[in-house]
């Protein structure tokens, strides 16, 4: 028996902060597409309209959850409160786009998976369950709309296919950690300190940086769960499911955008590095100064005229050394 309606602060109060946060997130997203395109102009089509693709969808999820709250709060305006609907078609665009942005960004993270491992298996597994995720998150939507002629039925959709929605969740949660353990393994494998310079500090980077992407994901998709299943009566666990999207579009644009600085941090010198080149050895020039001294003897003949001139000694002087 629902003893309140649709204006109760955990209902439609929970929803307006899930989107104001949703909303900021969204600048932030939009802020990561302007640096992309601006510092990523090489990249391939196919990953230019990835990320285009997701910046649509982003939008498109943005205007849906802020139609939905003008829909509660300005529309329905004097509508008593128990004969408000809680949902709407704006309402239940939401898992659409959610979960396409959701199957992208996972998509790509798995194609990942199979570049840095050369294993087609660990890939296949995670496009599998992406694919799970794909299809109950679209049956949660679909049945959402089915849902909307019903109004005002509050909680219905909740107790009659809570099921759908806590395993499309539990399946994205479990994809989200396969997906980080796979690329940190990975990524230990093929980068080394004996590969590239400055490898053990762009390791740890990249390693910390999965960890937390994923974290952050998966962590949020339990919450959502656990919320969805201890307060059953409330929109909660609507409001953490609304910037949700946020949080993969995110880590999508982060990981990409970073990459000018991994490779830069590559391609600068180490000061770790071992020079096996021997030292210059500086170059000589010695200079040798010959004075000859004119002392001499004059012989004299009996006639009293000196006829020749002989030397008395020759002396060296060793000059100084130049260095070079």
């Amino acid at each position: 028996m629902i003893t309140y309606g649709l204006d109760a602060p955990f209902n439609l109060g929970a929803m307006e902060i899930g989107v104001f946060l949703s909303l900021a997130l969204f600048g932030v997203v939009a802020f990561q597409g302007f640096v992309y395109f601006r510092d990523c102009s090489s990249d391939r089509m196919g990953l230019k309209l990835l990320v285009a693709s997701v910046l649509v969808f982003e939008l498109c999820h943005s205007v849906a959850s802020s139609h939905a709250i003008y829909y509660f709060t300005v529309v329905l305006a004097g509508v008593p409160e128990l004969s408000k609907p809680a949902n709407s078609y704006s309402l239940s665009l939401l898992p659409v786009f959610e979960t396409l942005i959701t199957a992208l960004v996972q998509g790509f993270f798995a194609y990942r998976i199979w570049l840095l491992s050369g294993r087609i298996y660990i890939t296949l597994l995670c496009w599998v369950l992406g694919f799970l995720r794909f299809v109950g998150g679209m049956a949660v939507a679909a049945e959402g709309f089915i849902d909307i002629p019903l109004e005002p039925d509050y909680f219905h959709l909740q107790d009659t296919y809570g099921w759908l929605i806590t395993a499309s969740l539990n399946v994205g949660a479990a994809l989200d950690v396969l997906i980080a353990v796979s690329l940190c393994f990975y990524i230990r494998q093929m980068y080394t300190p004996y590969n590239l310079p400055r490898g053990e500090q762009l390791l740890n980077r990249l390693i910390t940086w999965t960890i937390q992407t994923g974290l952050i994901t998966s962590v949020t998709s339990v919450t959502v769960v656990i919320a969805f299943q201890t307060m059953t009566h409330n929109f909660i666990w609507l409001a953490l499911y609304t910037f949700l999207a946020k949080l993969y579009s995110n880590s999508l644009l982060v990981s990409l955008n970073s990459r000018p600085q991994h490779r830069a941090l590559v391609r600068a010198p180490s000061p770790k590095t071992w020079d096996a080149t021997p030292p210059r050895t500086p170059n000589l020039t010695i200079q040798i100064t010959r004075t000859v001294e004119d002392d001499t003897h004059t012989l004299v003949d009996s006639t009293g005229a000196s006829h020749l001139r002989v030397p008395e000694k020759v002396v060296y002087n060793h000059a100084s050394y130049n260095s070079v």
